[in-house]
């Protein structure tokens, strides 16, 4: 019994102690994605220049998909007929929101991580 007992709490301390999906504070092994990843600096450079960051509607977010960190370059443009890029910690394209591969749901479990100062999406 006492075995058992034992047996159960050890298990829900390691249970306990596991990390939650939503920490994001070691990305990529990284602290700072935005200014460690040089893809992502860069890509987000770009986009500052873009027609949807000037109107506000641009933004990079990041999410936790099978244990990996995924970054999702987005838009709030309703007219633009938009693909959803998504990218892992490399910087190598992994598919595209609706895809088969990522579903429109992962967007409701993503983190913004970056947006222009006018940022107009809510």
């Amino acid at each position: 019994m006492k075995k058992s007992l034992l047996f159960v709490i050890l298990l829900l301390f390691t249970f306990f102690s596991c990390k939650s999906d939503d920490d994001f504070n070691n990305t990529c092994n990284v602290s700072n994605p935005i200014e460690e990843l040089g893809w992502l600096k860069e890509a987000i450079e770009e986009l500052e220049q873009s027609s949807l960051a000037q109107t506000g509607e641009a933004y990079v977010s990041q999410a936790h998909y099978r244990f990996n960190t995924i970054f999702i370059f987005g838009n709030c443009c309703a007219l633009c007929n938009s693909v959803l890029s998504v990218y892992n910690c490399e910087g190598k394209i992994l598919g595209y929101i609706g895809d088969d591969t990522f579903k429109h749901s992962l967007l409701d479990k993503s983190v913004i991580i970056w947006k222009p100062e006018n940022f107009i999406c809510d």
